[in-house]
């Protein structure tokens, strides 16, 4: 493909929080189709610089041709996001100016069979994102024919947040017994046998929480997550934003008790952002995003807060605005 298809979420709301200006170093951690990546670029010209992380190396090819008019502005990486800290050290964008994690699976690997992410497109249930996805190279197919019923059972509940997580994993064990499962229709279709018709009459297809689980557990993308927010505070310059958008509640769960937690991070949203209903009508995919951002403290200000997220702003680093 030598295009992107993928339609990104909230660029508007991630130039506004991030506030990119000439001369700044940007990180964009999940690449994707780029537009974010270009957004940041644009807004930070003539001479601000991004680095774009991915382990999709089709998506790193494509933005390679795409960024090519700004020349060294751009630099893309092959590597998971959760080793920020080394990869911007070694790139020169250590301290970064900001720092934006798109959590969301682009159309680009959506609709690619060979990945196995859709339970629409025909395709290997293998779900890793990318070589470096999981050093292990782990599998979905390993997980639903070989890991125990209880394993399986508290990743769907966990990690897919499936509410008949007990009753799917009933069905697929006894079904692997038979014939072990290869790929993504017949595991879709298997959910759907092994849940209530009424799930049908819902706004999502059976099978989206039971491929959400397996594809967070392949690539590790909960630990993953952690790590690269606490990475993220090391490298931000004081007064320097992180921004995520998440896509389902056990991320934004998990950037809200980070955001909170950290004694040098100063959140900018109370609450989520959300997609406006003109962008989710043009793209439904948007529907369930969700924005935080917070701003980097400096030590000076945390001393002074009496370890009460402080609210004054000191003259070396960027006055935050509460967002939006």
């Amino acid at each position: 493909m030598d295009r992107s298809i993928h339609i990104a979420v909230m660029t508007t709301e991630v130039v506004k929080a991030l506030s990119p200006h000439n001369g700044g170093s940007y990180i964009d951690a999940t690449l994707g189709g780029g537009t974010h990546a270009a957004s940041l670029l644009e807004s930070s010209a003539p001479d601000g610089r991004v680095l774009s992380f991915d382990v999709d190396l089709m998506a790193l090819e494509r933005a390679h041709e795409r960024f090519r008019p700004f020349g060294n502005r751009w630099t893309g990486v092959e590597a998971n996001f959760r080793d920020i800290e080394r990869v911007a050290g070694e790139y020169g964008f250590a301290p970064a100016d900001g720092i934006l994690l798109d959590l969301g699976v682009s159309s680009d690997e959506l609709i690619d069979p060979a990945k196995g992410l859709s339970f629409q497109v025909a395709g290997p249930l293998d779900m890793r994102l990318g070589p470096k996805a999981n050093i292990k190279g782990l599998t979905a197919a390993e997980i639903v024919n070989t890991w125990s019923a209880d394993d399986l059972e508290q990743i769907l509940r966990d990690d897919g947040e499936e509410r008949f997580a007990k009753r799917i994993t009933s069905y697929l064990v006894e079904r692997r017994r038979t014939k072990p499962f290869s790929t993504t229709l017949d595991l879709a279709e298997a959910v759907r046998n092994a849940v209530p018709r009424s799930y049908e009459r819902g706004r999502i297809h059976p099978a989206t929480r039971t491929f959400q689980a397996l594809r967070i557990v392949v690539n590790d993308e909960v630990a993953s997550l952690r790590e690269v927010i606490d990475a993220a505070r090391q490298i931000l310059v004081p007064g320097g934003v992180i921004v995520v958008v998440s896509f389902h509640s056990l991320e934004d769960r998990i950037v809200k008790q980070a955001f909170k937690a950290a004694l040098d991070l100063d959140p900018l949203t109370k609450r989520p952002v959300v997609p406006t209903e003109t962008e989710v009508n043009r793209n439904p995919r948007a529907r369930s995003a969700k924005l935080r951002a917070a701003v980097k403290i400096d030590e000076q200000m945390i001393l002074k807060s009496n370890s009460n997220k402080c609210k004054q702003k000191s003259n070396i680093w960027v006055t935050p605005t509460p967002f939006p």
